[in-house]
């Protein structure tokens, strides 16, 4: 019988032609139609990219990532915060009313004691 073994290329020979190959491909893409390939590619990409930016832009400009009415409820928050606010400036002017009807009764009532440690 006749021995049918496949024969395979030494190691060396199998990388040097692979090295070939690649060397081959290297000197073949530098070449006028990859250059203007490319240049077209990265003018889509820059077109792509700043029309995306200014869509975003727009977005937040126009408001429109935002609920239909939020700013009827960013004007109600404002009007609460504003009449929380006048309530406490209320209680503070009445307090510091009290406060001071407290300090003429005593002013009066130390006034009334000296003149009596007086008589």
């Amino acid at each position: 019988m006749a021995s049918t073994a496949v024969e395979t290329p030494a190691p060396e020979v199998a990388w040097k032609a692979t090295e070939t190959s690649s060397d081959a491909q290297a000197e073949e893409a530098p070449g006028l139609p990859r250059k203007v390939f490319r240049f077209f590619g990265n003018v889509g990409h820059r077109i792509v990219d700043n029309m995306s930016f200014v869509g975003e832009v727009l977005v937040e400009f126009l408001e429109l990532d935002k609920h239909p009415y939020h700013r009827e409820m960013e004007d109600l928050r404002k009007a609460q915060r504003k009449k929380q606010k006048t309530l406490q400036q209320q209680e503070e002017q009445k307090q510091a009313r009290e406060a001071a009807e407290i300090a003429s009764l005593e002013e009066a009532q130390s006034v009334d004691a000296a003149e009596t440690d007086i008589r």
